[in-house]
């Protein structure tokens, strides 16, 4: 039976790591708290929180939109049963849509914020009366799209990225739909 010496925490066993040189270097990240895109506004939202006042906040890290599509449709099949033969033609159109809904998603950022924002904003995604102030000064009524919201109780909870997603209350519909 061998006895293996005891080697201090900062150098290898043969063998094991041999020609590498522990390195140990401190890096600081500064977090700039305002990463707002390069040409994008600010949104404000206004929301009625539990207490039945209104309550304010700023989206500085830029907005995406995009669509969300509803479609109802049912099989239609273009077959002359009253002929000898009855087939289906090669122009027929199977899948049919009779209904297509289409709503705005509007996505924007807080950008890097405290705890106690994150906190405070906790009540603008459960509030269901929610605005968006517009550049001109005039409100317009949306809905918040997010199902759930995660609060930050572990891990890095001092700084948090919050994204938010709505639609304009009301819908836009397709010509002849």
């Amino acid at each position: 039976m061998a006895i293996i010496p005891q080697t201090p925490p900062t150098t290898y066993l043969e063998g094991i790591c041999t020609g590498y040189t522990a390195v140990s270097e401190v890096f600081t990240f500064n977090v700039d708290d305002f990463c707002n895109r390069a040409g994008t506004t600010q949104y404000q939202l206004m929301w009625l929180n539990r207490y039945g006042h209104w309550d304010y906040y700023t989206f500085q890290a830029g907005k995406d939109e995009g669509l969300n599509i509803n479609r109802q449709t049912y099989n239609q099949w273009s077959v002359d049963w009253g002929s000898n033969n009855p087939v289906k033609t090669q122009y027929a159109r199977g899948l049919k849509d009779f209904q297509v809904e289409i709503e705005e998603v509007h996505v924007i950022n807080s950008g890097f914020i405290n705890e106690p924002d994150m906190v405070f904003l906790e009540e603008l995604y459960t509030s269901n009366n929610v605005y968006e102030i517009t550049q001109d000064g005039g409100l317009r009524a949306i809905t918040i799209l997010n199902g759930e919201f995660t609060r930050k109780n572990k891990g890095n909870r001092t700084i948090v990225n919050l994204e938010l997603q709505y639609a304009y209350s009301n819908n836009i519909r397709l010509l002849g739909n």
